[in-house]
């Protein structure tokens, strides 16, 4: 697999850095990551980051030391995540945008130098919950997005796309320098046929992505 040690070897990064565990019956590569899980992802960075090691003691919600963690760091705030609800579900899946807003500060900013010129991502705009955080992972070479550079900000994100996002904001070494084209309006033609079935949310996005460029 394109994570595996014969990959990329995300995964094993991020367990032999100790920002990722297993789920108890292996990794669950395919398995979504809820906000709980960045946040513990990014309270083990920083805490290596600062002291050399990430000694945290679970409690009987085992993600509460890393929320309280992270509060106290200023990698997030007490008020995220909470929508129109009193509190936030930190067991709910995590949007792609809000895993850059918590990757991204799990380290000082000098941390996360530009090594892109990235002026524009095809499906991120001002408006775009978390933009700053988005754009400073795509300078980083952390974020590349799809093949067009699109970052499916709303999509959740699965554990083994997560390993290769953390790791590279671990390890300056794996992150990527790419050049991303100014995108084009796509052919609609090409993009949507009568009848066609839709397999994926993110291929519905995409198509709707599409659509919305095309006006």
């Amino acid at each position: 697999k394109w994570y595996g040690e014969g990959g990329q070897q995300v995964i094993g990064a991020a367990c032999r850095l100790g920002l990722m565990q297993g789920t108890g019956g292996g990794f669950s590569p395919a398995g979504a990551v809820s906000l709980a899980e960045a946040v513990a992802m990014a309270a083990r960075l920083h805490s290596r980051y600062m002291s050399g090691e990430a000694a945290f003691v679970q409690g009987a919600v085992w993600y509460g030391v890393y929320v309280d963690y992270a509060v106290g760091q200023g990698i997030i705030r007490p008020e995220d995540f909470k929508g129109t609800a009193r509190a936030a579900d930190y067991t709910r899946s995590a949007t792609r945008a809000e895993m850059a807003y918590i990757f991204a500060n799990a380290l000082p900013a000098r941390e996360l130098g530009a090594i892109n010129a990235v002026e524009a991502i095809p499906d991120v705009d001002g408006r775009e919950a978390y933009v700053d955080s988005i754009l400073l992972l795509y300078w980083a070479g952390v974020l590349t997005g799809d093949e067009t550079g699109a970052f499916y900000p709303q999509s959740t994100i699965d554990r083994a796309a997560a390993a290769a996002i953390i790791s590279r904001v671990a390890r300056t070494e794996m992150r990527r320098s790419f050049v991303l084209e100014k995108p084009a309006f796509p052919d609609w033609s090409a993009v949507y046929a009568t009848g066609m079935e839709v397999g994926s949310a993110r291929e519905l996005e995409r198509i709707y992505t599409a659509a919305v460029l095309s006006r």
